[in-house]
């Protein structure tokens, strides 16, 4: 209901500010900037929280690794010693880092494993295993086929591996043995008189002593071969031979002879006109005194030896093969002899003997070897070297005999497939041959490659992958027999 309003009295919002007046607006104004102030604090805090993010994948990108060089799949956070080899854990590259930051989600787990027990301990979760160990995890692209492995550039170069081709030749058999030089036994000549008497000189009274042809030896004074020199003086004709003496002087011309005297030395007394005193006896060839048997003065009985004299202008080379290289030599075979007293020289000859007789302590035989020896310069005990080369086979495969595993049980040889990966290859290997060469049967093909230093940490890589394996459930199966799970 109106009324009206009285006179003279003030009404009460007169001076007042009224309801949706300037007041009003203000107190929209500040609700506006408070709502401003509240989306600026919305956005500024997603701002650092999407910095704080990226701060934090940078820098779990960009922190230090530890890995093993031996074991690339084992990374850890911190050093320490690898669960598989022991070997100090070396720090991770920057980009190795990144790149495992990268492929971590897309590289899948084919299992985890405990190396270090036995048998290995299979899982297929991280975790640890009864040991305490923590599992190691093998990724699928690790594992090439059943049985290759794969090792990345810088484990390779840490372990030294090195890969030599498979050829295709012939191969030799070289037989190195120590000589010793001789001479020939028969080579040798005793000096014996036919008659007895006294040494009045004797020239060759040095053993050793180097005599040319027609030297003399020594003088000898016979009372015999004086009486069957004058015979023969007396016997020569003075204007001709008589009928009746001819076969007289043939007769003690044969005499002559047989007592020890040359033909040269007979016609030479034939011109005498009496008998000499002594009798000089004179060297045959280039000879050398091995032996001297009296002394100046002696008397000498009739088949006593005198002088004993050797040639060597041939000698022997006696080579003391040992057992197992005996069935490589044969009779008739060149040989190379190198002499210590003759460095850099080479002197040729054929193996000419092979003693029947083993030596029992050295486990030896004798292979005969004939050089010549025109300017003397060999003699005898000097030792050498021997070199006789045998081709066993024409034409067959080769490998360097230092890539060959030999367990006593299998020989395995690690093939190079490329691309960091690495197959262990059984192999069956024949006869050895020079140069550190070996042939293979079966296993490997010419123009392969394969590992001929470090192949042994590659074994042993491939012995725990091998372990491994047989642990791991079969393809398409629920589970396998020795595969663990917690």
């Amino acid at each position: 209901m109106w009324l009206p309003k009285p006179q003279g009295v003030r009404s009460h919002w007169r001076g007042r500010k009224r309801p949706g007046q300037p007041g009003q607006r203000c107190l929209y104004w500040i609700v506006l900037v408070c709502a401003l102030v509240a989306c600026a604090l919305v956005l500024s805090a997603a701002a650092a929280c999407s910095a704080l993010a990226q701060e934090g994948a940078t820098g779990a990108a960009e922190r230090t690794l530890y890995t093993c060089a031996m074991h690339p799949q084992v990374v850890r956070d911190q050093p320490g010693p690898c669960p598989i080899c022991g070997m100090e854990l070396t720090p991770l590259p920057a980009q190795r880092v990144r790149q495992a930051a990268e492929t971590k989600s897309e590289r899948k787990v084919k299992y985890w494993w405990d190396p270090m027990m036995n048998p290995p301990y299979i899982s297929d979760r991280p975790g640890k295993s009864p040991m305490g160990m923590d599992l190691v995890p093998v990724y699928e692209d690790e594992v090439v086929s059943n049985e290759a492995i794969t090792i990345d550039p810088r484990t390779r170069q840490n372990m030294g591996v090195r890969t030599a081709a498979v050829l295709r030749g012939p191969l030799r058999k070289t037989v190195r043995a120590y000589a010793q030089v001789r001479e020939p036994e028969g080579s040798r000549l005793d000096v014996a008189l036919r008659v007895s008497g006294w040494i009045e000189r004797l020239y060759a009274d040095t053993e050793g002593m180097e005599l040319a042809p027609g030297q003399p030896l020594f003088e000898l004074f016979s009372p015999e071969l004086q009486s069957a020199i004058e015979e023969w003086i007396a016997l020569q004709p003075k204007t001709g031979i008589p009928p009746h003496a001819s076969e007289l002087l043939a007769a003690t011309r044969r005499k002559l002879l047989q007592l020890g005297l040359d033909t040269d030395q007979i016609d030479a007394l034939a011109k005498l006109p009496r008998s000499p005193h002594t009798v000089t006896f004179r060297s045959p060839g280039h000879l050398h005194v091995v032996e001297r048997r009296v002394f100046e003065g002696a008397y000498v009985n009739a088949g006593e030896t005198v002088l004993r004299l050797g040639s060597r202008q041939r000698l022997w080379v006696d080579a003391r093969i040992y057992e197992q290289d005996l069935p490589y030599v044969r009779e008739g075979q060149e040989a190379e002899v190198e002499f210590i007293a003759l460095p850099g020289e080479v002197v040729r000859g054929h193996v000419s003997f092979l003693h029947p007789h083993f030596e029992g302590p050295s486990r030896t035989g004798i292979a005969r070897i004939e050089v010549d020896n025109p300017q003397h310069r060999l003699r005898e005990g000097m030792y050498a070297t021997v070199r006789i080369v045998r081709e066993l086979v024409p034409e067959t495969t080769l490998v360097p005999r230092e890539a060959i595993i030999d367990s006593g049980v299998r020989k395995v040889a690690f093939v190079d497939l490329g691309d960091g990966h690495f197959e262990p290859r059984q192999v069956e290997i024949g006869e050895a041959g020079e140069d550190g060469w070996v042939s293979v049967r079966r296993g490997l093909a010419p123009g392969e490659r394969v590992v001929v230093s470090g192949q042994f940490l590659l074994d042993v890589e491939s012995r725990l992958r091998e372990a491994a394996r047989k642990f791991l459930p079969a393809e398409g199966a629920g589970g396998g027999h020795g595969a663990h799970s917690h």
